[in-house]
C-alpha cells in the first residue's frame, strides 16, 4: 500500500480529513539487523501539533495509525535517536501488541497512554476496523455534520450515493466468566439494579427474565470481571451507562 492509499483510506474512514502531508508520516514494514520494523524520520518542532505515523505492512494488508497529540510528547530530542534535527525512530511490534521505539542506549520508549493506536485491514475495495473505532469514528461525523448547518448537508445529500458503502467491522471479545453472569444476575432476581424497575421482557428460550450485565468499570479499560464489578440492568439503563 502505498502513503497515498493509505491516507485516503484512513481519511475516508474517519469522517474528517485529519491526514496531510504536512502531519501525516508513512512508513512500510522492513527489515533492520534481522528486526522487521519501521522506520520514520520526523522533525522535533513537529511535536509541537498533532501527528500521525501510519505503519503499512504490504504482506497482510493491514496498517497501524498511532495519534500522537501535540505535546504529549515532551522533549523528543531527548526521548528518541537525534539525526540532525529529526527524531530518528525505529518502531517494533512486541508480543503483547505494543508498538514502540528502541532507542539507541537500548531503552525503550512505549507508544501508549496519551497515544491512540488504530488498527486497520485492507481487503481489495474497502478497509475493515475495530467496532469501537468505528462508532468513535461515526460520532465524529456526526458532531461535523450537526456542526455544518443544514444547507450544507442538504447540499451534500444530493451528490451523496443512495447505497451505502460497505465496510467491514471486527470486534474484540472478552472471554468472559459465566459464573460473574449468573451470578450477578440471580442477585438481581428479575429487577434492574439501576432503576428498581422489573426486566422489560421474559427471554422466550428460557422463560428467565431479561437483563444484561454491566461492567462498572470497563474491561477495555481494565476493569475486573468479577461480581463486585458487575451489575444487572434493563436495556434502556445500559445504554444510559453507555451514552448518557
Amino acid at each position: 500500500m502505498t502513503k497515498k492509499e493509505a491516507f485516503k483510506n484512513i481519511n475516508q474512514q474517519k469522517g474528517l480529513k485529519v491526514l496531510t502531508q504536512k502531519n501525516g508520516h508513512f512508513a512500510n514494514l522492513g527489515d533492520y539487523h534481522g528486526r522487521h520494523g519501521w522506520w520514520i524520520n520526523i522533525p522535533f518542532k513537529k511535536f509541537a501539533d498533532n501527528l500521525y505515523l501510519v505503519l503499512s505492512n504490504k504482506v497482510d494488508q493491514t496498517f497501524v495509525l498511532i495519534e500522537i497529540l501535540a505535546h504529549t510528547i515532551k522533549r523528543p530530542e531527548i526521548v528518541f535517536r537525534t539525526k540532525d534535527d529529526d527524531a530518528d525512530i525505529f518502531i517494533i511490534e512486541t508480543d503483547n501488541g505494543l508498538y514502540i521505539d528502541v532507542q539507541s542506549s537500548g531503552t525503550d520508549y512505549q507508544f501508549s497512554g496519551n497515544h491512540k493506536i488504530h488498527h486497520y485491514q485492507h481487503t481489495g475495495d474497502h478497509i475493515s476496523l475495530d467496532i469501537l473505532e468505528y462508532e468513535e469514528h461515526f460520532d465524529q461525523s456526526l458532531k461535523k455534520s450537526l456542526e455544518d448547518g443544514q444547507s450544507k448537508r442538504l447540499l451534500r445529500l444530493k451528490k451523496a450515493p443512495k447505497l451505502p458503502e460497505k465496510i467491514e467491522v471486527v470486534q474484540t471479545q472478552f472471554k468472559r466468566n459465566p459464573d460473574v453472569i449468573v451470578e450477578v444476575l440471580k442477585r438481581a432476581d428479575g429487577v434492574c439494579e439501576r432503576c428498581k424497575i422489573n426486566a422489560p421482557f421474559i427471554r422466550k428460550k428460557d422463560s428467565t427474565p431479561y437483563l444484561e450485565v454491566h461492567h462498572k468499570v470497563r474491561l477495555i479499560d481494565d476493569g475486573e470481571d468479577t461480581i463486585e464489578n458487575a451489575i444487572a440492568v434493563c436495556p434502556n439503563c445500559h445504554r444510559e451507562l453507555h451514552y448518557g
